[in-house]
């Protein structure tokens, strides 16, 4: 053809005026960053909304941010969303304007199913993964509720928390939990010897979290009367096991890890009720 069909073709859009824009930018307050929207147009467009949002509340309550509040009632003071501040866009605003810190919030601990003896005055937690072992506990403390404590396998006790399988590791969630306390009380966790419950101890192991020495103890003991279970799926060894063996001596820690080598688990469960009265001492004085 003559002339030949051109085969590409350019779309001509008109180009954005940013004059109104600019001058939203410069009417932000000062700490809100307007030089770096400035030079970042398209991404003051993006944070606009939940910027504006924040600006008329500062405005509008200015003595707000001296009183603390939890982080969802921070957002929804703010936002009218009790998630925002779990948004990627809006934490991508906060820190853009260098206002992560500011906002005054808390994080709020996660509620566990405790039974306590002396309430805030509590020295010593046993953690427990499994909602069974930590029912029957709780039914033995009712049985004596004068109790200031109890020795379970020799060891003292004055607190008990759930910590629902996985659900402990959660960031800061037993850090969080202490805080309720006069004093950070000692902790021991107590779980499945299988590696995923191996695996949770790990995840929380602090220098003041050990594991429940005696307890595993018991329950390598009971496993002696009977043929332990394969576990019911491959899983995989954490990598720090020696994080946990090094609380035993050399012949519990090499039986624990003999048995998990063959593949099978001992449950926390095979220390039932029956079990558990007998190595119960409560405290009463």
């Amino acid at each position: 053809m003559v002339p030949p069909l051109r085969r590409r073709y350019r779309i001509i859009r008109p180009k954005t005026d940013y004059a109104a824009v600019r001058d939203e930018i410069l009417r932000l307050r000062s700490d809100f960053n307007p030089s770096g929207y400035l030079a970042h147009i398209p991404l003051y467009l993006k944070h606009k909304e939940l910027l504006l949002t924040l600006q008329d509340y500062v405005r509008k309550y200015p003595d707000a941010l001296d009183e603390s509040m939890s982080k969802n009632e921070r957002a929804y003071a703010v936002w009218g969303y009790e998630k925002q501040l779990d948004d990627s866009l809006c934490k991508n605003m906060l820190r853009f304007i260098n206002w992560e810190n500011r906002l005054n919030y808390y994080h709020t601990p996660e509620p566990f199913f405790d039974c306590l003896c002396r309430g805030i005055y509590t020295e010593s937690v046993l953690a427990l993964e499994n909602k069974d072992i930590w029912f029957s506990l709780r039914k033995l403390f009712s049985k004596n509720p004068q109790s200031k404590g109890f020795y379970l396998y020799g060891c003292f006790f004055d607190a008990i928390v759930y910590g629902e399988g996985k659900k402990i590791t959660r960031p800061d969630a037993l850090e969080g939990y202490a805080q309720a306390f006069r004093s950070p009380p000692r902790v021991r966790y107590w779980g499945d010897l299988d590696y995923e419950g191996i695996g949770i101890y790990l995840n929380i192991s602090k220098p003041d979290i050990t594991p429940f020495v005696s307890g595993y103890a018991a329950m390598l003991r009971y496993a002696d009367e009977r043929p332990l279970t394969r576990c019911g799926t491959a899983q995989i060894p954490p990598s720090d096991m020696d994080a946990f063996t090094r609380h035993f001596d050399s012949d519990t820690a090499a039986k624990i890890l003999s048995l998990l080598e063959a593949g099978l688990y001992i449950p926390q469960e095979i220390c039932g009720y029956p079990r558990l009265i007998s190595a119960l001492e409560p405290v009463n004085d």
